[in-house]
């Protein structure tokens, strides 16, 4: 991978002249992970930030009996890791190649001698932990307030809005998690997620096929909200 052309495509260094991307890549390691090998797990020491290269990445929680919560999917030009760096703190979450993942790592005090000469740098990663805070508040309100099918539809709207393709039926999302996943994005089991998408695709609101799902009544599925 050419990874000076990848990091001037990533939103964090897109301000970076040739000769700070220059810099930069002097402190950046390179790093393959397997799918499902753990990358870190809660209270783990936080010395190194990752970003994204190829693959996706999952960030979960998990009870003492095993029951896996996912707060958030990451895709490549996405970073995670930041948190511990920036407060000292062991890992919050695990965080779980979903496939073949390719990251970027900087080391801890790498990472902060470069916010320190970038500040700019800081200011975008504290707007993407911003977002991320919205996001979570809305998980939350998601879990608190809607039964399981407002909860996914509410969760296809989102992946819709976020990664959404519009096709001549309506909206197609790629199919890049299992049913599973999908409910342990939401708290909701696999079965009743799959019985709740075959209920949407015989009231006509969406179809379903083995690598994607196509949405043909947004405004339908935003009512069930």
């Amino acid at each position: 991978m050419e990874v000076k052309k990848f990091l001037k495509n990533v939103p964090l260094f897109e301000d970076f002249s040739d000769d700070e991307l220059e810099k930069l890549l002097l402190i950046c390691k390179e790093k393959s992970y397997p799918k499902d090998s753990i990358i870190f797990q809660k209270e783990d020491p936080g010395n190194f930030f990752f970003l994204i290269c190829s693959g996706r990445v999952k960030v979960i929680i998990e009870t003492e009996e095993g029951k896996e919560g996912i707060l958030a999917i990451l895709y490549p030009t996405e970073f995670f890791g930041e948190m511990s760096l920036l407060d000292g703190e062991p890992r919050s979450a695990t965080v779980v190649a979903l496939e073949e993942t390719n990251v970027i790592i900087i080391e801890r005090n790498e990472f902060l001698s470069l916010l320190y000469k970038h500040p700019e740098l800081a200011l975008k990663i504290l707007k993407t932990l911003s977002l991320r805070l919205r996001k979570a508040n809305r998980q939350i309100e998601t879990l608190m307030f809607l039964d399981a099918s407002g909860r996914i539809a509410r969760l296809l709207i989102d992946i819709a809005r976020d990664r959404g393709k519009k096709v001549d039926e309506g909206v197609l999302i790629d199919l890049e998690f299992t049913r599973q996943e999908l409910g342990n994005l939401i708290g909701v089991s696999r079965e009743t997620t799959i019985r709740i998408l075959k209920s949407f695709e015989e009231e006509g609101i969406l179809s379903i096929e083995r690598n994607h799902i196509i949405i043909k009544d947004i405004k339908e599925l935003e009512r069930r909200v």
